[in-house]
């Protein structure tokens, strides 16, 4: 009989810019990638026919639909690049910045140290439907799930997502060390 291996952490960390990170990969979802590959293809026919048909005269119902078109064949694109963006945690001068996105398109927050209270590890709420932190561009509203969570004035704030529990404890760990605070839990 075998041993099922044990699941290595998702999250690096890495040196950029002389400053330590740590970077979680966003989870991805192969049925969305595949999905909206395919929808792309067939998307990119139909906008390039409908710019043809604009080409020949002026229809204004056509021009209504081909910039509704072009909105969401834009969402689609933003959607399917976030499969492949991270999260990026650092410490700088005890405040923790945070960004999402990919490459250069990235929102970045800034968490003053001395505010951050309860730093914790948890086991998320179970994802419903359309809730995962990948499954949507990473300018739109922050989370309520992640397995790392602290509290910060009057509203928890929820790193993390798409990472276990025991995960969730080595980043709270590293978080910690370098905030200098004390973690719970």
């Amino acid at each position: 009989m075998n041993y099922v291996e044990p699941r290595k952490a998702r999250h690096r960390i890495e040196i950029a810019d002389g400053r330590e990170q740590l970077t979680i990969p966003f989870k991805r979802y192969w049925f969305v990638i595949l999905f909206l590959s395919f929808w792309l293809c067939g998307w990119a026919l139909a906008w390039i026919d409908t710019a043809r048909e604009l080409s020949r005269g002026f229809q204004p119902f056509l021009m209504v639909w081909l910039c509704g078109w072009t909105l969401g064949g834009v969402f689609a694109i933003a959607v399917l690049a976030a499969q492949f963006g991270s999260e990026r945690l650092r410490v700088v001068d005890r405040d923790l910045e945070v960004s999402s996105g990919i490459g250069p398109l990235r929102r970045t927050r800034l968490y003053r140290g001395k505010a951050i209270e309860k730093l914790t590890s948890w086991t998320p709420e179970p994802y419903r439907f359309y809730t995962g932190r990948s499954q949507r561009p990473f300018w739109m509203h922050q989370r309520t799930t992640g397995a790392v969570k602290f509290d910060y004035g009057a509203k928890s704030i929820f790193l993390a997502g798409g990472v276990d529990e025991p995960e969730g404890r080595m980043i709270v760990d590293w978080l910690a060390r370098r905030l200098g605070i004390e973690a719970i839990g």
